[in-house]
């Protein structure tokens, strides 16, 4: 009974006229990308003046840098870090005296 109430919701199915035109798109999309040759790349020489040579430095200086960095990254986090435990444990200082006052 539900699916009765249902069936209107279906999709139509497909004449034998769409699945012929379905196919055939099909077809012929897969012929185009059939066809489709790419151009071989071809290699542009260039006079040995133009191609300039790249320095590499080397792995030690590079992760020297990248140690520099996270360390200027993981201090001010620190920093950050203690200046708010030392706020929370003075409030906790001054809310224990105040208790104690009462």
């Amino acid at each position: 009974m539900i699916f009765d109430m249902l069936s209107f919701y279906r999709m139509p199915k497909k004449t034998r006229k769409e699945k012929l035109l379905a196919r055939y798109h099909n077809k012929i999309r897969s012929l185009e990308d059939k066809n489709i040759v790419k151009p071989p790349a071809q290699v542009a020489e260039l006079p040995q003046e133009d191609l300039k040579v790249k320095i590499v430095t080397s792995k030690d200086s590079i992760d020297a840098e990248k140690y520099k960095a996270s360390n200027k990254y993981f201090f001010s986090d620190l920093r950050k870090s203690l200046f708010l435990i030392a706020l929370i444990l003075s409030l906790e200082v001054s809310l224990y005296f105040a208790k104690l006052i009462k």
